[in-house]
């Protein structure tokens, strides 16, 4: 008989054959039974399943999956959860319950507060044989990505390390040494090391910290010096007769008074239900439980810091309907192969990236090509979504790797910047169909060429953000040809900071399409920041503070102008590709002259046919509102078209407002004088039905999926 499937268990064993009733035990027994099969004979028409049956796999390892584990177009292979029972690999420990008891060690109980000490519990580690807890490392905006501190899990929440204030941040009050600034010499790694070296000194009026014992290992966490730009500092020295605080490093931007940070990893602050410590040499974990842990309770420890599972060069392989948590690392990376899927998976808990295409150390290269991450519910991870590289931008070849009908929120926990829902890299990939929400900083992040961002709802992202995006990309001109259409973006604010966005081409961002998108109760819908040939158009701004600034930020004199300098990222970033070459020259003709144009004027940029309604005239520093609506500078209007955007206060007669469909009465009087902007189609932008949802797979497509590479 044709074998078809195979079967995994959690009392199952590898000797077995993997039928149903005689079940393998690993995901590894189940990859050596496929090999043997592939060796023996062939893979059966329709290819192979590996159905897990329900219950709890503890990875202490990444599974790999190799070239020669793969499938073929007509017979691909699927690690799949068994009908609609519960899969969960976990990258951690469960703590037995029983296995926690009182704190005794009279100087330990010293430290604690007095008020919490006896409701907090402890528990050997080392007992358990959990010995390797990892370490916290000097991270943030400018420095590589580090893999994540372990975390503590209680009931599928996520604990808090021990922290002061318990909530919201504190002040600095008083710089007395800034310390270095690497970002002035990050282009010299030399230079930049020794700079990362001169640590910070603050005066601080507040006496709790220097009623802690320095263990070596306390930190502070905080937006140092921009509203943007997040990054952790280890404090090397109590100075109490001072007064003083004294850090190991610097920040990336250096530090200023008022900005944001908090302290944590500190015994005497182990006070509110929901904290935890790791006392890294005894290896005895601290813990404020939120309710008493009883016969039951669910507690786990995440450990494994490699991702769960790799593929590796692999082809027609899907992973569906599992759930993946408690792991330091990312939940699936994908290196090179073609046409493998994620699918309606849940990938939560974790400290990395739930999915990975590709190199994030490299800017997503080898990523290989026709992959999908699809119908899966990502939150609570430590730093973005979904890592979506793929592409060759020296050739402009696509990876047409594609983001469809997830749901991403309460991602960006423990890196807080730049780390993005969907993270785009490379050339020719897709974001389509996602909700995104509930995040301190950026909904999708754009880099590369030729991306496609459609029919995305976005809302409540930049919750502890200024000076940022729900869609950000900047600072390079090359990045051209990237298309963001059909999108809802919307309730964009907070009460903490300032520059809340919808679109934010920063800082030259250049040849980006921004077409038929609808903006609602957002800051400050677009922003222009100085490039050229964008397009804004069609586009419908409902309820809004302002609408659009289009500035001239790097002409000569302005703050951005130092960009331009020789040797600065504009010339670095330009020569690092092959812009007079083809197929470069032919699909980016502009570049080719660029240097000789006025660089840093902000040319043949058009904003037109777009809709205000109900929303405020733009006012920016010395950008006065253009006709009472958009801030535009003078030579962006001088060099550009701006023409054909309607403002309205009454009579649009917007229905089923209450349902979130934004769509015209066609018998407003007001619409039919708009006849030149066209329908958005409003009701697609939305998660997909529940077919594509759950990963309909076949030789690595979904069924019946539209085109989405017509950019047309």
């Amino acid at each position: 008989m044709e074998i078809t499937a195979f079967y995994i268990a959690t009392d199952g064993k590898d000797s077995n054959p993997g039928t149903k009733e005689a079940p393998l035990a690993t995901l590894e027994g189940a990859r050596g039974a496929i090999r043997v099969l592939k060796n023996t004979s062939s893979l059966p028409e329709g290819g192979i399943t590996v159905f897990m049956r329900g219950g709890v796999y503890r990875l202490t390892e990444s599974f790999l999956l190799e070239e020669g584990d793969s499938g073929m177009p007509e017979k691909p292979i699927a690690y799949s959860a068994y009908g609609d029972e519960e899969v969960r690999l976990i990258g951690g420990v469960d703590l037995p319950a029983d296995s926690f008891g009182p704190v005794t060690d009279p100087e330990v109980r010293g430290r604690l507060n007095e008020q919490a000490r006896d409701r907090i519990v402890q528990i050997d580690l080392k007992r358990l044989g959990v010995v390797d807890y990892g370490r916290i490392v000097h991270t943030g905006f400018g420095l590589p990505p580090s893999i994540a501190n372990p975390e503590l899990f209680f009931n599928g929440q996520t604990m808090a390390i021990s922290r002061y204030p318990n909530s919201d941040y504190v002040r600095i009050e008083n710089v007395i040494d800034a310390g270095g600034n690497p970002r002035i010499v990050d282009m010299d790694p030399e230079r930049l090391a020794e700079e990362q070296l001169k640590g910070v000194k603050l005066a601080c009026a507040d006496p709790r910290p220097f009623s802690w014992k320095n263990t070596g290992d306390l930190w502070m966490y905080g937006y140092w010096y921009w509203d943007w730009a997040d990054g952790n500092l280890r404090i090397a020295s109590i100075d109490v007769a001072n007064r003083q605080l004294h850090t190991e490093r610097a920040s990336h931007y250096s530090v200023r008074e008022g900005q944001r940070y908090f302290y944590y990893k500190i015994l005497e602050e182990l006070d509110a239900p929901g904290e935890w410590y790791l006392d890294r040499m005894s290896g005895l974990l601290y813990f404020y439980p939120p309710t008493p842990i009883v016969e039951g309770s669910n507690i786990q420890l995440s450990l494994l810091g490699d991702p769960m599972i790799r593929l590796e060069d692999v082809s027609h392989v899907a992973i569906k309907k599992i759930m993946f948590e408690a792991s330091r690392g990312s939940g699936v990376q994908i290196k090179g192969g073609s046409h493998n899927a994620v699918a309606g998976c849940t990938l939560c808990r974790i400290g990395g990236f739930a999915v990975v295409l590709g190199e994030t150390s490299d800017n997503g290269v080898n990523a290989g090509t026709d992959h999908r991450v699809l119908g899966c519910t990502i939150y609570d991870t430590g730093t973005g979504g979904i890592y979506l590289g793929g592409g060759d931008r020296l050739k402009l070849t696509p990876g047409r790797n594609v983001a469809s009908n997830n749901d991403i929120f309460n991602y960006s926990r423990l890196k807080r910047t730049y780390s993005a829902a969907i993270q785009l890299k490379g050339v020719g990939n897709i974001a389509v169909h996602n909700e995104i929400h509930d995040a301190p900083h950026v909904g999708i992040l754009c880099n590369g060429n030729d991306h496609l961002i459609e029919y995305n709802d976005i809302y409540r992202v930049l919750t502890e953000t200024g000076d940022a995006g729900a869609i950000y990309m900047g600072r390079d001109w090359t990045e051209q040809g990237n298309v963001i259409r059909y999108n809802y973006i919307h309730h964009i604010h907070n009460e903490e900071t300032e520059l809340h966005i919808g679109v934010y081409l920063d800082d030259m961002a250049s040849g980006t399409k921004i077409y038929a998108n609808v903006f609602r109760d957002i800051d400050l819908p677009v922003l222009i920041g100085g490039g050229r040939n964008n397009e804004m158009t069609n586009n419908l701004i409902v309820d809004c503070q302002k609408s659009l600034l289009l500035d001239d930020r790097a002409m000569p004199g302005c703050w951005a102008a130092y960009h331009l300098d020789e040797g600065q990222v504009m010339q670095e970033r330009l020569e690092a590709m092959p812009y007079r070459e083809e197929p470069w020259c032919s699909k980016y003709p502009s570049l080719m002259s660029i240097w000789q144009d006025e660089p840093g004027t902000p040319k043949f940029n058009t904003v037109m046919k777009n809709i205000l309604y109900q929303t405020g005239p733009t006012t920016y520093g010395n950008y006065p509102a253009y006709d009472d609506t958009m801030a535009i500078a003078e030579s962006a209007r001088e060099y550009g078209t701006i023409e054909q955007n309607f403002v309205m206060n009454e009579d649009l007669l917007i229905i089923d407002e209450t349902e979130g469909n934004i769509s015209f009465n066609e018998e407003s009087q007001s619409f039919k004088g708009i006849s030149s902007f066209e329908p958005i189609p409003f009701k697609s932008i939305e998660l997909c039905k529940e077919e594509y949802r759950v990963g309909n797979f076949h030789s690595g497509r979904i069924k019946d999926e539209p085109n989405k590479f017509d950019k047309s």
